[in-house]
């Protein structure tokens, strides 16, 4: 019998009702204009209830060209469990609003397979429903990052030998989260805004340049929560690819809300 996972955060982070769903992310992906060339390999879009990143999200998604992808290797970070490295789900199939995810297991010893980190995480769920509009048909291989920064090139070059030419790559994370609520102050450490210290974080990113985003890290004790898996992906584009990331474009809760506490939403595409 196959195991199926449930959604953990329907209903409360997007719709619930299929024809809704669809309706919302069609409208997402038509308020941001292709700006790719070419076909991307890779994205990094946020994980928030859509009410507030579906926007951004749906500009990342808008760089995505479906034609001859039939497979997506999705990254996000732990939220709820912390462990060293990589952990696939071990479920057979996701369920989705739009219809069922097949999933495509990577079965490696050096891969964690655990189905319990995946039950109650948000970050790669929420990404589900884009991908199923947009490739109905592509296999998904799910993948949480968790630990120490400094393993993020060896599980780049873990995680290269299952590119090929039908991949895509989707990075989940949402920026730095500030204020009172998260004790994490901009202006304590020389930054103007939440705004201000993503603008630098995503400068970073575009840079290519691993080594000073980690030290930025470091310095600024960042709120990032993907920022693992963002590093991962830095490498992994050099490996894949041979360039950088491209900045798309940028929200934040606070700018929608007006609360001192906010959570800001990048989109890039490589």
């Amino acid at each position: 019998m196959r195991s199926v996972r449930r959604n953990a955060v329907e209903g409360v982070f997007y719709a619930s009702d299929p024809v809704s769903l669809k309706q919302e992310i069609a409208s997402y992906l038509s308020m941001s204009r292709k700006m790719a060339r070419t076909p991307v390999k890779m994205i990094i879009t946020p994980h928030a209830g859509y009410s507030y990143s579906g926007k951004t999200a749906g500009a990342a998604f808008a760089e995505v060209w479906p034609k001859g992808i039939n497979h997506v290797m999705l990254l996000g970070p732990s939220h709820r469990h912390y462990f060293q490295g990589v952990a696939e789900s071990a479920d057979d199939v996701w369920e989705s609003p739009l219809g069922s995810v097949e999933i495509a297991p990577l079965n490696r010893e050096s891969i964690i397979r655990n189905a319990a980190y995946h039950r109650d995480e948000h970050c790669l769920e929420v990404q589900i429903p884009f991908i199923k509009y947009l490739l109905p048909h592509a296999r998904v291989s799910p993948l949480l990052i968790s630990g120490k920064r400094t393993q993020a090139l060896s599980i780049a070059q873990q995680l290269s030998v299952f590119d090929s030419d039908e991949t895509l790559w989707v990075i989940s994370s949402d920026f730095n989260h500030v204020g009172p609520s998260f004790q994490h102050i901009p202006e304590k450490l020389g930054y103007d805004s939440g705004k201000t210290m993503d603008q630098e974080a995503i400068r970073l990113i575009t840079a290519g340049d691993t080594e000073a985003f980690s030290a930025f890290l470091e310095n600024t004790r960042s709120t990032i929560c993907g920022a693992l898996p963002i590093l991962v992906a830095m490498h992994l584009v050099h490996l894949i690819k041979g360039q950088n990331f491209f900045f798309k474009t940028y929200d934040c809760s606070g700018d929608q809300t007006g609360d001192i506490n906010s959570v800001g939403y990048a989109a890039l595409y490589c």
